[in-house]
């Protein structure tokens, strides 16, 4: 049976996420034109995964999949209100994969008292569209933060666990228990039958 295991990102994974978030450089899916180089990825990644968080998905040590929170464009001062985007390795698409990273990130958002999140789609890109109204994102009211009429943007009301938060707590700040049992959780959302 293959391991699956749903955590948080080092630096140590930049080269495995690097493999993934390529293909997707270069399309409305990415928010670059061209791949970054390895060090400032891994740069990058040392500099959002305390504040904001980024999560990894593993089967058999070897990445699956990635998803990540920056700010929200429409008001990066906006402490509640983040972007969340996903890659995952696209023959492991249809796997709960994606599920299991927005699982973990969902539940440690909610933890951590932030309110909204954000998400752009591409259009003609039927399944991702599927997952995100599975998952419980509706339509952007309001402008969309990048006009283009090939993206689709979508937003989640998350469920606080203290809606009169003066601030989020970041995500490496969420209690240990409370972290492992989501991670756990998270971990039985991937299919690995036939892997």
């Amino acid at each position: 049976m293959a391991r699956v295991a749903v955590r948080r990102v080092n630096e140590w994974d930049g080269p495995s996420m690097l493999k993934i978030y390529t293909p997707y450089t270069g399309t409305v899916l990415a928010p670059e034109g061209e791949p970054p180089e390895l060090q400032s990825y891994v740069q990058r990644i040392d500099r959002y995964t305390y504040g904001l968080g980024w999560l990894l998905c593993e089967i058999d040590y070897q990445t699956a999949g990635f998803c990540h929170l920056s700010e929200d464009p429409r008001d990066p001062e906006d402490l509640f209100s983040v972007e969340f985007q996903l890659y995952v390795r696209r023959d492991l698409l249809r796997r709960g994969v994606g599920t299991a990273l927005w699982s973990l990130m969902r539940d440690m958002l909610e933890m951590g008292n932030r309110r909204r999140v954000i998400a752009r789609v591409q259009r003609e890109n039927q399944d991702a569209l599927a997952f995100f109204q599975a998952e419980g994102f509706v339509p952007l009211e309001g402008d969309p933060p990048v006009e283009d009429p090939n993206l689709v943007w979508v937003e989640y009301y998350l469920k606080p666990w203290n809606p009169t938060a003066a601030k989020p707590t970041k995500p490496y700040l969420v209690e240990a228990a409370d972290y492992e049992a989501a991670r756990e959780h998270a971990a039985t959302l991937v299919n690995t039958e036939g892997l």
